[in-house]
Protein backbone atom coordinates (compact mmCIF):
# COMPACT_ATOMS: atom_id res chain seq x y z
CA UNK A 1 0.00 0.00 0.00
CA UNK A 2 0.95 3.69 -0.70
CA UNK A 3 2.57 5.19 2.61
CA UNK A 4 0.14 7.99 3.85
CA UNK A 5 3.21 10.31 3.14
CA UNK A 6 3.13 9.86 -0.40
CA UNK A 7 -0.45 10.48 -0.47
CA UNK A 8 -0.61 14.11 1.33
CA UNK A 9 2.40 15.09 -0.70
CA UNK A 10 0.59 14.24 -3.71
CA UNK A 11 -2.60 16.15 -2.42
CA UNK A 12 -0.23 19.02 -1.35
CA UNK A 13 1.45 19.57 -5.01
CA UNK A 14 -1.84 19.10 -6.56
CA UNK A 15 -3.08 22.05 -4.20
CA UNK A 16 -0.62 23.81 -4.78
CA UNK A 17 -1.81 23.85 -8.67
CA UNK A 18 -5.36 24.72 -8.12
CA UNK A 19 -7.09 21.47 -7.44
CA UNK A 20 -8.74 22.71 -4.35
CA UNK A 21 -10.07 25.71 -6.21
CA UNK A 22 -11.18 23.04 -9.43
CA UNK A 23 -13.15 20.82 -6.90
CA UNK A 24 -14.98 23.57 -5.23
CA UNK A 25 -15.97 25.00 -8.65
CA UNK A 26 -17.13 21.67 -9.45
CA UNK A 27 -19.06 21.07 -6.56
CA UNK A 28 -21.14 24.60 -7.32
CA UNK A 29 -21.65 23.28 -10.89
CA UNK A 30 -23.35 19.95 -9.54
CA UNK A 31 -25.23 22.27 -6.56
CA UNK A 32 -26.42 24.27 -9.57
CA UNK A 33 -27.56 21.07 -11.59
CA UNK A 34 -29.08 19.53 -8.70
CA UNK A 35 -31.59 22.36 -8.27
CA UNK A 36 -32.98 21.34 -11.99
CA UNK A 37 -32.43 17.78 -11.90
CA UNK A 38 -35.18 15.05 -11.96
CA UNK A 39 -35.82 14.19 -7.91
CA UNK A 40 -33.74 10.77 -9.21
CA UNK A 41 -31.18 12.29 -9.46
CA UNK A 42 -31.45 15.14 -6.87
CA UNK A 43 -30.19 13.12 -4.33
CA UNK A 44 -26.34 11.72 -6.12
CA UNK A 45 -25.63 15.42 -7.49
CA UNK A 46 -25.98 16.85 -4.17
CA UNK A 47 -24.00 14.74 -2.85
CA UNK A 48 -21.31 14.99 -5.36
CA UNK A 49 -21.33 18.49 -4.36
CA UNK A 50 -21.03 17.61 -0.95
CA UNK A 51 -18.06 15.17 -1.29
CA UNK A 52 -15.95 17.61 -3.50
CA UNK A 53 -16.69 20.73 -1.33
CA UNK A 54 -14.86 18.43 1.25
CA UNK A 55 -12.66 17.45 -0.96
CA UNK A 56 -11.79 22.00 -1.76
CA UNK A 57 -11.56 22.42 1.88
CA UNK A 58 -8.94 19.16 2.47
CA UNK A 59 -6.75 20.60 -0.15
CA UNK A 60 -7.13 24.27 0.58
CA UNK A 61 -5.44 23.17 3.98
CA UNK A 62 -2.97 21.49 2.27
CA UNK A 63 -2.48 23.85 -0.32
CA UNK A 64 -2.87 27.54 1.23
CA UNK A 65 -3.30 28.58 -2.18
CA UNK A 66 -6.63 30.59 -3.78
CA UNK A 67 -5.40 29.58 -7.73
CA UNK A 68 -7.88 28.09 -9.78
CA UNK A 69 -7.49 24.97 -11.74
CA UNK A 70 -9.65 23.15 -14.44
CA UNK A 71 -11.35 20.12 -12.46
CA UNK A 72 -9.73 17.55 -14.84
CA UNK A 73 -7.18 16.76 -14.70
CA UNK A 74 -5.69 18.59 -11.84
CA UNK A 75 -9.18 19.16 -10.29
CA UNK A 76 -9.90 15.69 -10.24
CA UNK A 77 -7.01 14.10 -9.47
CA UNK A 78 -6.83 16.38 -6.17
CA UNK A 79 -9.54 15.13 -5.16
CA UNK A 80 -8.94 11.20 -5.81
CA UNK A 81 -5.91 12.31 -3.54
CA UNK A 82 -7.83 13.87 -0.90
CA UNK A 83 -9.87 10.97 -0.50
CA UNK A 84 -7.09 8.36 -0.71
CA UNK A 85 -5.37 10.96 2.34
CA UNK A 86 -8.58 10.46 4.02
CA UNK A 87 -8.34 6.93 3.54
CA UNK A 88 -5.30 6.36 4.95
CA UNK A 89 -5.78 8.12 8.10
CA UNK A 90 -9.02 5.91 8.60
CA UNK A 91 -11.66 8.69 7.62
CA UNK A 92 -13.27 5.97 5.30
CA UNK A 93 -16.98 7.15 5.07
CA UNK A 94 -15.05 10.22 4.25
CA UNK A 95 -13.33 8.83 1.64
CA UNK A 96 -16.40 6.94 0.29
CA UNK A 97 -18.02 10.56 -0.06
CA UNK A 98 -15.11 11.97 -1.86
CA UNK A 99 -14.67 9.22 -4.09
CA UNK A 100 -18.31 8.76 -5.13
CA UNK A 101 -18.32 12.67 -5.39
CA UNK A 102 -15.26 11.97 -8.02
CA UNK A 103 -17.34 9.51 -9.82
CA UNK A 104 -19.86 12.05 -10.18
CA UNK A 105 -18.22 14.47 -11.35
CA UNK A 106 -16.61 12.47 -13.60
CA UNK A 107 -18.13 9.85 -15.04
CA UNK A 108 -16.27 8.50 -17.56
CA UNK A 109 -13.31 8.01 -15.28
CA UNK A 110 -12.46 4.99 -13.00
CA UNK A 111 -10.29 7.00 -10.36
CA UNK A 112 -13.51 7.74 -8.21
CA UNK A 113 -15.09 4.56 -8.23
CA UNK A 114 -11.95 3.11 -7.43
CA UNK A 115 -11.48 5.09 -4.20
CA UNK A 116 -15.35 4.91 -3.24
CA UNK A 117 -15.03 0.80 -3.77
CA UNK A 118 -11.51 1.21 -1.35
CA UNK A 119 -13.40 3.07 0.80
CA UNK A 120 -15.89 0.10 1.34
CA UNK A 121 -14.03 -2.81 1.51
CA UNK A 122 -12.07 -0.72 4.71
CA UNK A 123 -15.53 -0.33 6.02
CA UNK A 124 -16.61 -4.30 5.62
CA UNK A 125 -19.39 -3.11 3.14
CA UNK A 126 -18.00 -6.01 0.79
CA UNK A 127 -21.03 -6.04 -1.87
CA UNK A 128 -21.32 -2.70 -1.85
CA UNK A 129 -17.14 -2.38 -3.02
CA UNK A 130 -18.27 -5.18 -5.02
CA UNK A 131 -20.48 -2.81 -7.43
CA UNK A 132 -18.34 0.55 -7.58
CA UNK A 133 -15.28 -2.14 -8.45
CA UNK A 134 -17.06 -3.88 -11.29
CA UNK A 135 -18.11 -0.39 -12.58
CA UNK A 136 -14.27 1.03 -12.23
CA UNK A 137 -13.26 -2.21 -14.14
CA UNK A 138 -16.23 -1.53 -16.68
CA UNK A 139 -14.40 1.98 -17.05
CA UNK A 140 -11.00 1.11 -17.74
CA UNK A 141 -10.58 -2.86 -17.75
CA UNK A 142 -6.97 -2.24 -18.47
CA UNK A 143 -6.22 -0.98 -15.34
CA UNK A 144 -4.49 -3.99 -13.22
CA UNK A 145 -5.14 -2.22 -9.96
CA UNK A 146 -8.85 -2.14 -9.66
CA UNK A 147 -8.97 -5.53 -10.78
CA UNK A 148 -7.08 -6.99 -8.15
CA UNK A 149 -9.34 -4.59 -5.82
CA UNK A 150 -12.03 -6.45 -7.64
CA UNK A 151 -11.35 -9.96 -7.68
CA UNK A 152 -10.38 -8.98 -3.89
CA UNK A 153 -13.75 -7.74 -3.12
CA UNK A 154 -15.33 -10.36 -4.71
CA UNK A 155 -14.29 -13.09 -2.24
CA UNK A 156 -14.50 -10.89 0.38
CA UNK A 157 -18.42 -10.99 -0.43
CA UNK A 158 -18.57 -14.51 -0.50
CA UNK A 159 -18.74 -14.67 -4.71
CA UNK A 160 -16.24 -17.54 -4.51
CA UNK A 161 -17.18 -18.67 -8.24
CA UNK A 162 -16.79 -14.75 -9.20
CA UNK A 163 -13.79 -14.19 -7.29
CA UNK A 164 -11.88 -17.13 -8.76
CA UNK A 165 -12.76 -16.43 -11.98
CA UNK A 166 -11.58 -12.50 -11.27
CA UNK A 167 -8.43 -13.31 -10.20
CA UNK A 168 -7.92 -16.34 -12.70
CA UNK A 169 -8.50 -13.34 -15.52
CA UNK A 170 -5.89 -11.14 -13.26
CA UNK A 171 -3.30 -13.58 -13.61
CA UNK A 172 -3.39 -14.58 -17.23
CA UNK A 173 -2.52 -10.21 -17.62
CA UNK A 174 0.58 -11.41 -17.37
CA UNK A 175 4.07 -10.03 -15.28
CA UNK A 176 2.38 -6.77 -13.95
CA UNK A 177 -0.30 -8.56 -12.46
CA UNK A 178 1.90 -11.03 -10.86
CA UNK A 179 2.59 -10.21 -7.67
CA UNK A 180 -0.88 -8.99 -6.51
CA UNK A 181 -2.94 -12.42 -7.93
CA UNK A 182 -0.36 -14.35 -6.28
CA UNK A 183 -0.87 -12.37 -3.21
CA UNK A 184 -4.34 -13.40 -3.45
CA UNK A 185 -3.91 -16.76 -4.83
CA UNK A 186 -1.69 -17.68 -1.39
CA UNK A 187 -4.40 -15.83 0.83
CA UNK A 188 -7.30 -18.13 -1.00
CA UNK A 189 -4.91 -21.43 -0.58
CA UNK A 190 -4.73 -20.89 2.99
CA UNK A 191 -8.26 -20.11 3.52
CA UNK A 192 -8.04 -16.48 4.91
CA UNK A 193 -11.06 -15.29 2.22
CA UNK A 194 -12.95 -18.15 2.38
CA UNK A 195 -13.33 -17.37 6.70
CA UNK A 196 -13.73 -13.93 6.05
CA UNK A 197 -15.89 -13.86 2.73
CA UNK A 198 -19.24 -15.22 4.30
CA UNK A 199 -21.15 -11.38 2.86
CA UNK A 200 -20.92 -8.21 4.51
CA UNK A 201 -23.19 -4.96 4.54
CA UNK A 202 -24.49 -3.19 1.66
Amino acid sequence: MTPPDTFTELARRLAREGAGAACQGEADDLARRAAGAPATRQRALRRGAMGLAMAARLLDRLGHTSRAAPFRPVGLRGAVAAGAVALAAGRTRQAELIGLAAAEAAPDSPAGLRLAGQALFAQGRFPAAVKALTAAVAQDPLDTFSRALHAEALLFAGEQEAGRRALASLRARGEEAAPLACALDRALRAGALGRLGRGGVA
